[in-house]
Order: structure tokens, then sequence, then C-alpha cells
């Protein structure tokens, strides 16, 4: 829906602006014909002049150039003309472009596989494209201040240089990200190869980042500052209304685990896929767990995890679209975080046999992680039946596979 709109917004901006210069050759008033400055009258009734850039009465013919990149190029060049600025140029250009790949999803019929590489190659282009249509400078502008936005949760100032460094490395992880996403495609690095391959990517990513910002505006950046999180945290637990002491214990448990978590991670930099870094990141969220546990209550703070568990909260918004009742949602949601439960304890034992200098077959690890999720599956497809349990697959409600990679948040 964003992206129709988002077209809707272009299309209307094109159509606009290209009627305005056609009309100009009966504009509310006119220079002398020889020096070609025409008055046309702006959005906000007042009077601006431009200059065509081609003779009026030789207006490019859109639909008749072949190449998308030029009539891309043509359509920009003719709305900057106009005083359109860079921003909205790139919304223009970026929307035609990807609207221009919209078949090769739709050839893809739901194949992952397919949708993935069709998603890859247009973003190996999408640069080149946007260059192309901007300029070297307009895309430069356009560009870091994406790559700005993406780079801090919430903004903080930075110096022109600052703001060049981070670009750098923001633009650095994009293409390492691209080269993994390549990889696994191809099939020259397994699953495990590409997670430490991007742990240890945005791990020396985020290390950078805070050399660059300084300790309080990369906490403030990612979200990590007193203020945000105290503000993160009663919205948490505005249905739980705890008492002023509740709120301060679970606040300092938040603030622990935040400097904790930057100590382990100026710690293991570069190595976040150590065993020692995630035995210990494990123990500082349970210790977090426990002290919430242990303020709240058992049945509050497993209520509590439910509501902010996007799993959870994705069923209850569909339940009557699912056929969904509370028992099944509850039953489902447990099924479900008990199979995530049994491949962390599966992972944690075969840390330890590494630790211990033992090593570990692949072919029997992959037959017994298969085992965990085929049982799984049988389990919920029995409870549910196979219409429903089918429904909530194509719904992805149900999430299969290895335990999710630890570079998921910002360090």
């Amino acid at each position: 829906m964003s992206l129709a709109l988002n077209f809707i917004l272009a299309l209307t901006i094109i159509v606009v602006a290209v009627k305005k210069w056609a009309g100009a050759s009966t504009p509310s008033s006119t220079r002398s014909a020889s020096n070609k400055m025409v008055t046309v009258v702006n959005h906000d009734k007042t009077p601006i002049e431009i200059t065509p850039a081609f003779e009026q009465s030789r207006l490019p013919q859109y639909q008749e150039i072949k190449s998308p990149s030029e009539r891309r190029r043509l359509i920009i060049d003719q709305l900057r003309s106009m005083g359109v600025p860079n921003d909205l140029l790139a919304l223009v250009a970026k929307v035609d472009f990807e609207a221009q790949w919209d078949s090769r999803f739709v050839e893809c019929k739901g194949d992952m596989d397919k949708l993935a590489a069709v998603q890859l190659a247009m973003n190996l282009n999408k640069d080149a494209e946007m260059r192309a249509a901007l300029g070297e400078e307009g895309f430069r502008k356009w560009d870091q201040k994406t790559m700005l936005w993406e780079a801090m949760s919430s903004p903080v100032k930075v110096t022109d240089s600052e703001a060049a460094l981070i670009y750098g490395l923001k633009k650095k992880l994009q293409q390492r990200n691209y080269e993994l996403e390549q990889a696994r495609l191809n099939g020259t690095m397994d699953d495990a190869q590409i997670n430490d391959a991007s742990d240890k990517a945005y791990a020396e990513y985020f290390t950078q980042l805070k050399g660059a910002l300084g300790d309080e505006r990369y906490k403030k950046s990612q979200q990590l500052d007193d203020d945000f999180v105290a503000g993160n945290l009663k919205a948490q637990l505005a249905k739980v209304n705890p008492s002023d002491t509740q709120f301060q214990e679970l606040f300092k448990a938040e603030q622990d685990l935040n400097n904790s978590r930057l100590e382990l991670d100026h710690q293991f930099q570069g190595d976040p896929s150590s065993q020692d870094y995630q035995a210990q990141l494990k123990a500082l969220n349970d210790a977090r767990d426990q002290a919430y546990q242990r303020v709240l209550g058992s049945n509050v703070f497993y209520s509590l995890q439910e509501q902010q568990d996007p799993e959870y909260v994705e069923m209850k918004k569909y339940s009557d679209l699912l056929g969904l009742d509370d028992n099944k949602i509850n039953y489902v949601y447990d099924t479900l975080k008990n199979y995530q439960k049994s491949l962390q304890q599966y992972q944690s034992q075969l840390f330890a046999l590494q630790s211990q200098g033992q090593g570990v077959d692949l072919d029997t690890i992959k037959s017994h992680l298969q085992q965990i999720t085929d049982q799984t599956q049988q389990t919920l497809q029995n409870y549910l039946g196979p219409e429903s349990f089918d429904k909530l697959q194509r719904n992805r409600v149900f999430q299969f596979g290895q335990p999710q990679s630890l570079h998921s948040g910002p360090s």
C-alpha cells in the first residue's frame, strides 16, 4: 500500500509538472519569444519564471523512449528545471525505478529463492540507476541522508566530516550484506558461515559508529540513552501499571543490561559469534528477565512477554481471520517458544562441547535439528488440524529454523 501511494504521488507530480511546462506556451504573461522566458502560476498562486530546457513546441514524448534509465533522467531533468527539490526528485526516481522491477517479481510466482534473487539484483542496480537519474551530487545528497537516517534510530547532531564517515561505514555494511546474500543464493556459504560473517560485519560497524559518535551520542542514536529507555519502558509497562518502586527497579535492570551489553561488545568486538560472547550475552538477558520476574511476579511477567512478542501480537490481531481462540493462541505460542528454547539449549550444548575441544558432526547436528522441527510441526498439525495448520503456515505465523542471529539489534 505504501509503495502504491508513493507511486500515485510520483505520477501526480510528473503529470502536473509536465502539463504545467507544456502549457507554458499560453502563460498568464510572457516575455519576448527570443529569450524563451515564461511566467507560470505556482501552486501557492505566486508567479515564477522558468526557462524550459527544450523548445516548448518539441516536448519529449517520454513513452517513445525505450530506455527506462534515459526516460527517468529526462523526467528528472525537467522537474529539476522547474525547481522541484532534490528529495522529491529522488522519490520520483526511486518509485519509477522500483516500478520497473514489478514484472520481474510477479514472474517469480511466490518462489522465495527467485524473489530473493530478484530483490538482490534490484538492490545491486539501484545506486547506479539513482545516480544516473539524479547526477552525482544529487545522488550523494539523497543517499547520504538516507543512510544516516538508517544508521541512527534517534537523530543526533553530526559535523559534515562525521556525516561523511558514518555514510562510508553504512555503505560498507550494505555492500557486505549484499555479498553475503549473493553467497547464500549461490550456495558458496552455509547459514552458519553467513551468520558468523554477518555478526562480524555488524560488530565492526557498530564499534566504528560508536568511535565516530562517542559514548553519549552513540547511546542516544541507538535509543540506549536513559531518557529513551525510561520512556520506552513506561510504554511497555502501561498495562502492568507498576508502582514507582517497581518501575525504578525495572529501569535499573534495563540500564544494567545496556551498560553490560556495551562493555561485552567492546570486549568481543570483531568476534560476536564466539561461544563466550553468546554465553555471556545469554546470561545478561537471563539476569534481566529474572529481575522482571522477581519484581512483577511470574504470571505478570509471562503475560508481559506475550504482549511484547511479535508472533503473539500477530496471532491476537488476526485471531478471527486465522480461526484462533485464546486457548489455541496460547497453545501455539507456548509450543513455538518451547521449540525455540529446545534449539537454543541444543546450541548451548554444542558450544560447551566445542569449548572442551570436542569435535561435532554437522550432519548429525542438522539431522537432530530437523527432528526437533518435524516433531513440533506434527504436534501443531495434530492439535490444529491440517487446514488451520496450513493457513497459519501460509501466513508465516510459524517460524521454524535456527535461532535468530545476534546482529538483529545495535551493539
